[in-house]
């Protein structure tokens, strides 16, 4: 079954090009930026953009099997190290900073789903 990691992979390329488009979706919510992203944290927004969104098209198209999963594998070390370096950076928000974890470990947990679905 490989509809679950596929849409799961074409969210978080929209997402990645969200963030090309306006880094403020993912920084601000973060707690790194108010509503416009300074120019160095807007670069570093970008570059995470680039990388969910080659990742997630390549979960949406990779042909199944090991090529699917281990894009999927690819997304949920991408989703885990966002969490942990969240959890060990400081932040002046610790709101901001829980949610930021939190939502790493969602995204992770959800495409550890996928990648289970994947192996059927």
């Amino acid at each position: 079954m490989t509809w679950l990691p596929r849409t799961l992979g074409a969210l978080t390329a929209l997402y990645g090009l969200s963030t090309l488009v306006r880094p403020s979706i993912f920084s601000k919510p973060a707690g790194l930026s108010g509503d416009e992203a300074p120019a160095p944290v807007g670069i570093l927004v970008r570059a995470v953009g680039v990388r969910d969104l080659a990742n997630g098209l390549a979960m949406a198209v990779a042909p199944a099997g090991p090529a699917l999963r281990l894009a999927v594998c690819a997304r949920i070390a991408a989703d885990l190290g966002d969490a942990a370096t969240f959890a060990l950076s400081p932040n002046e928000d610790p709101a901001a900073k829980r949610k930021a974890i939190g939502v790493g470990v969602g995204w992770g947990a959800l495409n550890l789903l996928g990648l289970l679905a994947a192996r059927r």
